[in-house]
C-alpha cells in the first residue's frame, strides 16, 4: 500500500475516484478534473493498493490574512470500508502533512462530524488536536 499526489498525467485515476469513490449522481466533466490537477494550490492523493485506487484525500492551500504564512484545509478524505483500519487513512494524512508543510504550509485544519468517531479516532492519531469547539454549517446557494 501507497500513496502519490496525483499530478496531471494521474487524471485517469482522479477521474476513476470521482466516478467509483464520491457519492452522487452528477459527476465532474473531464474539464474540471484537469483544473483541479493543474491548481498548484490543490492537493489530491491516493492511497493505492496492488494497483488499486482504495482512497483519496484533497486539501487546499492558501495564504493567511493575519500572518505571512500558508495555511491548508483538509477539505476530504475518504477509505473503502474494506481497507478502513489498515493504515490507509493514516497514510493519506500523513502524505498530506508532509507535502504541505515541504510547501511552507505551518497550519493544517479539517472539519469532522461530531458522531464520525473513526475519523476523529484517525485525526487524534496522526497528530490532530481537538479544537474543542462544535460548529454548524452553513451552505450559500449561488
Amino acid at each position: 500500500m501507497h500513496t502519490q499526489k496525483l499530478t496531471i498525467s494521474d487524471l485517469s485515476t482522479l477521474r476513476f475516484i470521482s466516478e467509483y469513490l464520491i457519492d452522487g449522481d452528477e459527476k465532474p466533466s473531464f474539464e474540471h478534473l484537469s483544473k483541479l490537477l493543474e491548481d498548484d494550490r490543490t492537493y489530491i492523493f491516493a492511497a493505492i493498493d496492488d494497483e488499486t485506487v482504495i482512497g483519496y484525500a484533497v486539501a487546499y492551500r492558501f495564504p493567511s490574512l493575519y500572518e505571512t504564512a500558508q495555511l491548508a484545509y483538509l477539505y476530504d478524505i475518504e477509505v473503502v470500508e474494506a481497507f478502513r483500519k489498515k493504515g490507509a487513512g493514516k497514510m493519506l494524512v500523513n502524505a498530506v502533512r508532509e507535502k504541505l508543510k515541504a510547501e511552507g504550509v505551518t497550519e493544517i485544519w479539517l472539519g469532522t462530524g461530531t458522531d464520525n468517531a473513526g475519523g476523529q479516532a484517525l485525526f487524534a492519531a496522526t497528530g490532530g488536536i481537538r479544537s474543542g469547539e462544535t460548529f454548524n454549517d452553513f451552505t450559500f446557494t449561488l
